[in-house]
């Protein structure tokens, strides 16, 4: 189960990076908690099981990048 620090991990990413593609989004229209509820969606339909910082962050990264389309604000 995706944890709080990871939803963290994913917002602080888009922050180091909001200048670098699309993820401004991610850090101006997102917060933790969306992020740690995104996250726990996706594995409650089997589609992934986050374990570390670096998989929430790609599974973030191929939303951005026009893979799925889900935003939320």
């Amino acid at each position: 189960m995706a944890k709080m620090a990871m939803a963290q991990a994913v917002l602080n990413h888009a922050h180091d990076y909001y200048d670098t593609g699309s993820w401004y989004v991610i850090a101006e229209c997102w917060d933790t908690l969306a992020i740690l509820e995104e996250l726990d969606q996706v594995e409650e339909r089997g589609a992934a099981r986050f374990e570390f910082d670096g998989a929430a962050i790609a599974h973030f990264s191929r939303m951005i990048h026009g893979e799925r389309r889900c935003w939320r604000r």
